[in-house]
């Protein structure tokens, strides 16, 4: 028996709840902060310090809650230039949570493949919030408000705009001349270029012709005495009839007068 079995439905539907228990902070960061932090995965953030706030009532130095300070370290990436704009320090502010209860409930769908899109992955529980949130704000400077405005006209700017051109840009587009097409265009050059033959030598080659075969079309009797379609045309209607209907329906045959065979046993 194979031990490893294949998950069905049912157990993917099972919540993992073996880290429910476990207390995490509800922290609220600036979207280019946690860019940073995504990019500096399980390395030294910053350093926490604890500012001592003194009680308004009876004088007793306790630990403030409401600031903090914190030394950012940013990434050294392509991207030095934007990281070296976030400020360096921000205050944490922390508060309670109004007896509200919170956990953190993760999917995980990196088994399901095609199926990511219509098929819930494995869900765990990896921590229960604790009974305090902290939201991380960044310092009210010159430099910071600089950096917002910088980001705000980035991201304002369209994907597409119309640019003036001085001149037209020459391009050379690639053309469809295969040997089969070269080869139909000389033809047509070279028919073109025809040139009438002698009455005599041509009527000749027609009766030739068709001592071979009883009936042709008028573009086979060309193909084979390369003469222009007109005058071909004239020889044809001096020695031949046209056929018009079946079964050799727009077909040449030579008059009665000019052929030597019997046309009922033809």
């Amino acid at each position: 028996m194979n031990s490893k079995k294949r998950a069905t439905p049912e157990s993917d539907s099972l919540v993992n709840c073996e880290k429910a228990n476990r207390g995490i902070w509800l922290v609220k960061v600036p979207r280019y902060l946690s860019e940073v932090w995504e990019k500096m995965l399980e390395a030294k953030l910053g350093n926490w310090s604890q500012a001592l706030a003194k009680a308004a009532q009876n004088n007793i130095s306790r630990p403030s809650s409401l600031t903090a300070g914190n030394e950012i370290k940013k990434p050294m990436v392509k991207g030095a230039a934007k990281t070296a704009e976030i400020p360096d320090e921000h205050r944490f502010l922390i508060g309670d949570l109004n007896n509200q209860t919170m956990a953190v409930l993760c999917e995980d769908k990196s088994g399901l493949e095609e199926e990511a899109n219509f098929r819930t992955g494995k869900l765990s529980v990896e921590g229960r919030v604790s009974g305090e949130k902290a939201e991380c704000q960044p310092p009210n400077s010159l430099s910071y408000m600089k950096m917002k405005i910088r980001q705000i006209e980035t991201v304002s700017q369209p994907k597409q705009y119309v640019q003036t051109m001085d001149r037209a840009v020459v391009k050379f587009k690639p053309t469809n001349l295969h040997k089969e097409n070269f080869a139909k265009d000389k033809a047509k050059k070279d028919g073109a270029k025809t040139v009438r033959g002698d009455l005599d030598t041509v009527r000749q080659a027609v009766f030739h012709a068709f001592e071979k075969h009883q009936y042709y079309k008028l573009v086979d009797l060309q193909n084979l005495t390369k003469q222009p379609t007109g005058f071909l045309k004239e020889i044809l209607m001096d020695i031949a009839n046209y056929n018009t209907a079946p079964p050799h329906k727009s077909m040449w045959e030579l008059k009665p007068e000019y052929r030597n065979y019997d046309a009922s046993t033809s």
